[in-house]
């Protein structure tokens, strides 16, 4: 039987987050720099403890105005005080709540930056790794964030998105240009043909594979519950399991 994991950005401060949980395998849970209160954060663990949804920390630029989705100009140690105090935050509240942090996921600016950018995904890997050895890492295939976690020896994970588009580099398209985010067909379609056939169809039409052990959808969006919802049943429909790409929660 195949099997994907499906994983949404949650503890941001959207309405869904408790109706989305139960559908996922996988939960990026914010760690307050970009979205999200600490209440929100608390809640969304529990909900994943409640459903056995491994949990992942989601940290970010400092940037609530910007929801973190706009690259910031930091000095290479600021930006590394800012992880290590969110991972160390999330951490705490992991513990109190009773969940284990299984595996870190950049958000938004930090995450597009660090799959194209050599030294800042080396940053970022070596403070996961600084953080806790045993920590997986969430990332595009193939890219530098993938690479500089491997060669640090972390467990590494690909991901592809149920609802944004893709160029034919593998890249996903910027969120400025049209079309960039798909439509809800349109992402149902997408996600089934890439975890049936491993391709999908980039914005010029061209056939592109993608390795992924995990699909994501963005729990922002006002359609993030139809589409999780819509998504799992199609996903069982076809006969894909949903599970976690994590080894203890399979």
């Amino acid at each position: 039987m195949k099997y994907i994991d499906l994983n949404a950005d949650l503890g941001e401060g959207c309405a869904d987050d408790l109706a989305i949980i139960p559908l996922l395998s996988s939960a990026n849970i914010s760690c307050g720099a970009h979205a999200g209160s600490e209440a929100d954060i608390i809640r969304a663990m529990q909900s994943c403890k409640q459903h056995r949804v491994c949990v992942g920390a989601h940290p970010s630029y400092p940037d609530r105005p910007n929801f973190g989705r706009q690259i910031m100009a930091m000095p290479a140690a600021a930006l590394i005080t800012s992880l290590q105090q969110q991972l160390c935050y999330f951490q705490q509240l992991a513990d109190d709540t009773g969940v284990e942090m299984a595996y870190v996921k950049p958000h938004g600016a930090l995450y597009n930056q660090a799959a194209i950018d050599s030294e800042l995904a080396s940053l970022v890997a070596n403070v996961i790794k600084t953080h806790r050895t045993d920590l997986a890492v969430l990332t595009l295939p193939g890219s530098a964030l993938f690479h500089a976690a491997k060669a640090l020896d972390l467990p590494v994970y690909q991901e592809a998105f149920a609802d944004r588009a893709y160029l034919a580099t593998g890249q996903l398209v910027p969120r400025n240009l049209p079309g960039a985010v798909l439509g809800h067909q349109a992402a149902l379609q997408q996600s089934l043909r890439l975890v049936q056939t491993g391709s999908i169809c980039s914005v010029d039409r061209q056939e592109i594979s993608l390795d992924a052990d995990s699909l994501c959808l963005h729990g922002d969006s006002p359609e993030a519950l139809q589409l999780a919802s819509d998504l799992s049943s199609a996903l069982q429909l076809a006969g894909i399991r949903i599970q976690s790409f994590i080894r203890e929660f399979r």
